[in-house]
């Protein structure tokens, strides 16, 4: 239920129109409550902002900048996010769409342009004239208000296109999600024990192949309902994707190990536990976030952008995010019941994985970059230093082999060279 929570919040942040909804229907319930007020007050008010007439044009030229002011600010976001795409590649418009500063600004302009029409289509002329004062009065404020809006939905736009606040929020995303996947600190057996405990279950049947008619990105995997239903048949179920990985319809997903034949529905049960769409999202893919960062980095190496020093800010967020996965150990992919009886085997990451997500292709890339290499070298130095797991340790140092075959194809300067070669011996003295 959690997972599905948090991928219905994830469509909602990624809606355009959920927030504009929200404040307009919110600007219709302001526009009737100011409306009760005025006409409670009605006589007891001992001054009149204006007549009928006057509260038209206010009204009206309240309403009609909005709504023009709201065409800007989308045509504006439209620009944005084209530049967005182009400079740091189309992953990251996720993240400038995931932004409520926008929406909010969208759903302020549209809203007060509601509620602008309600009260304009309640003033009247003639003998039984009516003119509810606060409701215009409210009106003018929210008119002026929007200015602020303007002004605040500039800021934010200038300062997400900077790249170190684009780095600075795909690195907080990708914190959150390592947070979220791997709670656990330190990489000691004992705080592990737990998740990787279990013993196989003896009088087992033939597998069963579990297929999905379905096709699309691995979101999310809502686990518990699977670990119940397996516990419930005293059966193993093994995934074989990760969030991240894409299925093929027809693809098998999982096998099943039964004790009596039962479980007849678990295609159903899996298909319903395996969170499908057409992308990838951060909500339980980690690698996700790693290869936003990457791409941004590989992107600021092209010759067209040429700008070495948001790759070396990445390689450093990058060096940031393995150091903290080093911290917390990366948990074995099993569940068990609570007679130690395993139950469900995922598909489960590795430091392989992570390291060649985050450092293969900006190493590929930076070979004639030598700043970059440098700065990739000395990171790699940095993680091998603080090291924990063994494993770890071992993967820092095929990265930092690579990274010296390459270069020393690449370089033609011997002076660079030199420079490199002193911070990979630093490296190797770090055993």
């Amino acid at each position: 239920m959690k997972v599905k929570i948090s991928r219905f919040l994830n469509r909602m942040q990624m809606s355009f129109w959920f927030i504009p909804g929200l404040v307009s229907i919110c600007a219709m319930l302001a526009a009737y409550a100011a409306q009760k007020i005025d006409m409670a007050l009605y006589g007891t008010l001992e001054w009149e902002l204006t007549d009928a007439s006057g509260a038209r044009a206010i009204l009206t030229t309240v309403a009609g900048s909005s709504i023009t002011v709201a065409g800007v600010v989308f045509s504006i976001t439209m620009v944005v996010l084209s530049s967005a795409s182009n400079q740091y590649g189309p992953r990251l418009m996720q993240n400038f769409i995931r932004q409520p500063q926008t929406k909010w600004v969208l759903g302020g302009y549209i809203g007060t342009f509601i509620y602008c029409l309600m009260v304009t289509a309640t003033v009247r002329d003639g003998d039984h004239g009516w003119v509810p004062q606060l409701s215009v009065t409210a009106g003018g404020v929210f008119g002026v208000l929007s200015f602020a809006l303007l002004i605040a939905f500039i800021h934010h736009v200038t300062n997400f296109l900077q790249a170190s606040e684009v780095i600075n929020d795909v690195s907080r995303r990708l914190f959150k999600t390592l947070e979220v996947l791997f709670p656990l600190s330190a990489l000691s057996e004992e705080k592990h024990a737990s998740v990787k405990a279990g013993t196989l279950p003896q009088d087992l049947n033939e597998p069963i192949s579990v297929k999905t008619k379905r096709s699309g990105f691995v979101q999310a995997i809502n686990i518990e309902p699977l670990l119940a239903r397996a516990m419930e048949h005293r059966a193993l179920l093994r995934i074989h994707f990760k969030p991240g990985d894409h299925i093929l319809p027809g693809e098998e997903v999982a096998l099943l190990w039964t004790q009596d034949g039962g479980w007849d529905d678990v295609q159903d049960d899996v298909e319903e536990a395996l969170l499908l769409g057409p992308e990838r999202t951060d909500d339980q893919d980690a690698e996700f976030a790693i290869d936003q960062l990457v791409e941004v980095a590989v992107r600021a190496l092209s010759p067209g952008i040429n700008d070495p020093f948001t790759a070396k800010n990445c390689i450093k967020v990058l060096g940031s995010a393995m150091a903290e996965l080093d911290e917390k150990g990366i948990p074995g992919g099993v569940l068990h019941d609570d007679e130690g009886l395993l139950r469900i085997a995922t598909q489960t990451y590795t430091y392989s994985g992570f390291l060649d997500a985050s450092f293969n292709q900006i190493r590929q890339n930076s070979c004639n970059v030598e700043s970059v290499s440098i700065t990739l070298m000395d990171t790699l130095a940095r993680l091998k230093e603080r090291a924990i797991s063994p494993v770890f340790a071992s993967e820092l140092k095929r990265h930092a082999e690579l990274l010296k075959h390459d270069v020393e194809k690449c370089y033609t300067n011997p002076d660079d060279l030199a420079d490199f070669l002193e911070r990979y011996q630093i490296f190797a003295e770090s055993d």
